[in-house]
């Protein structure tokens, strides 16, 4: 057994959050994969086993000389929940679920290969790991990672007839996670499968294990893939998988930043040490909603944001708007009719990072404020990166609802035109309009700027402490972004509570690199 020497580092530990991710049903809202009648939607890949339906159970029974069979769904899953449940015969020498697996004749001719979660009927204890089957690097999650509650969760069947397991698989981006009988198994992070199907695995005895046919069954097939009930993270120890060479932020070296702010013209600008052109340039003016406008590219070729373009002229390069607050669109209008600022504030003007703040009333029809939103910028410089943190709060002045919404909350316009290369890829690999109200960890805008060679980016990452994450995102056909928590549903903040959402932003220029994101993301979420 070769196994990767990149087993993590502690991450993710302690965070506690309320999950929950990307669209079909409405939340927590389960389809059956399963009929419990036939085999429809599902199909035979490799060996030849006997695959049947009995009393809603499908049991698979090895047929003797065969090779390892699969029985797997026509379609195929990319980020999702599934649960199961599982009993294996004793005997048999082991068997997995498959999911975001593939099969296709150019590889080992249509050799079944993917993520296997084991189910191990063996003293050894290995169920709940996780195992690439059919490919090149074995177990990518070993037994030896688990801890012994995971191990011993997991019940073999016994002369009182058959034991079953409840198996759980949570797949979101490069995040995966493994439950048995509700114990915590494995959490790896890896995204070499990105989408695939989810398959039954009958496993061939070897000439060491005993002989004959044996059985395994399956029943209450479920699948999550809209809006996903995740688990909050716990202490489950983390195999990363991801790139191995990319420096994470807190290994680079920032570069030393400096504001000035000019009150009059209601602007906070961002300059690097030796620059008199600023770099990043807050708007912060009483009568309209704050933006930052414009973005230089980190190595000063080009600017990275739009402000009114006519194809949608209420968007304002990066800028924070909500739709139908109480009744009121704050996305679409930014004057002094629905925007009253309070006050913008520099409070770290120079060093490594420098921090601002802008403070505004939301107003009603009557201009009364309803609701104050104040917004927390942090701004780093590395080699050929920025790093923006940003913290946004609303604090309710009256009962809130923002209304079930397309669009609505942070926003990135980039510049674009007819005749503009570019392309929106989430860390799940949908691209461009397919992440349309999708949910995903981060999502990177990467288009071709006049003037340049290559790509400039801008990168949003969402955070697990955010209630809506992974939040969904809105996608318009002119490349602009954004999470928004308004497609979930209703959205409600109780007059004088406060919510917090956070993200990061990375700016940058070159290939999209997703060791990188990743990298950067996890630096986000560290506690």
């Amino acid at each position: 057994m070769k196994l990767s020497n990149n087993y993590l580092i502690p991450l993710l530990l302690s965070i506690l959050l309320s999950l929950s991710a990307p669209t079909l049903a409405q939340k927590g809202n389960w389809t059956s994969i399963f009929n419990g009648k036939d085999l429809s939607g599902w199909q035979e890949l490799n060996g030849k086993h006997i695959w049947e339906v009995k009393d809603g159970m499908i049991v698979g029974r090895t047929v003797p000389g065969e090779p390892n069979g699969f029985l797997c769904t026509k379609q195929q899953f990319g980020d999702f929940v599934l649960e199961l449940e599982v009993s294996i015969d004793t005997l048999m020498n082991n068997s997995g679920i498959q999911f975001r697996s593939l099969s296709y004749e150019d590889f080992k001719n249509g050799r079944v290969h993917g993520y296997q979660m084991e189910v191990d009927p063996k003293p050894q204890q290995w169920s709940g790991a996780i195992y690439e089957e059919g490919a090149d690097r074995g177990w990518i999650y070993p037994p030896d990672k688990m801890s012994q509650a995971a191990k011993d969760a997991f019940k073999r069947d016994n002369k009182s007839g058959y034991q079953w397991n409840s198996y759980r698989i949570e797949a979101v981006g490069p995040m995966m996670r493994t439950w048995i009988n509700g114990v915590p198994a494995a959490h790896l992070l890896d995204d070499r499968y990105p989408k695939g199907f989810i398959g039954l695995q009958l496993h061939a005895n070897n000439e060491n294990d005993p002989q004959g046919s044996f059985s395994i069954r399956f029943r209450n097939i479920r699948i999550q893939t809209g809006d996903l009930n995740l688990t909050p993270l716990d202490d489950t120890f983390v195999v990363n998988l991801l790139s191995e060479n990319q420096k994470s932020k807190s290994q680079q070296i920032a570069k030393p930043l400096r504001i000035k702010q000019d009150q009059h013209a209601g602007s906070i600008s961002v300059y690097s040490a030796k620059s008199d052109q600023p770099i990043l340039t807050q708007i912060a003016r009483q009568n309209e909603r704050p933006y930052i406008h414009p973005l230089i590219a980190p190595d000063g070729n080009g600017v990275m944001t739009e402000y009114r373009p006519a194809h949608h002229p209420h968007q304002t390069g990066i800028y924070w708007g909500l739709k139908k607050v109480n009744g009121r669109d704050y996305f679409m209008n930014w004057k002094d009719d629905y925007w009253r600022g309070v006050s913008a504030t520099v409070l770290e003007a120079d060093g490594t990072q420098v921090k601002w703040r802008t403070v505004y009333d939301m107003l009603d029809e009557n201009g009364k404020t309803i609701m104050v939103e104040t917004q927390d910028w942090t701004m780093q410089h590395f080699d050929g990166q920025y790093v923006l943190d940003l913290q946004w709060t609303g604090e309710a002045k009256a009962d809130v609802l923002m209304e079930k919404f397309y669009v609505g909350g942070l926003f990135v316009r980039m510049p674009w035109v007819k005749e503009t290369v570019g392309e929106i890829i989430s860390a799940s690999g949908l691209r461009n309009l397919e992440l349309e109200g999708k949910r995903s960890i981060w999502s990177d805008i990467g288009i071709k700027l006049d003037g340049r060679d290559d790509f400039a980016h801008i990168a949003i990452f969402d955070h697990p402490e955010n209630k809506a994450f992974p939040t969904p995102w809105r996608v318009d056909n002119e490349l602009g972004m954004g999470p928004s928590r308004q497609i979930l549903g209703d959205w409600k903040i109780a007059e004088g509570e406060k919510e917090v959402i956070r993200y990061r932003l990375l700016v940058y220029t070159g290939e999209l690199d997703k060791g990188m994101l990743t990298a950067i993301w996890k630096d986000f979420i560290k506690p």
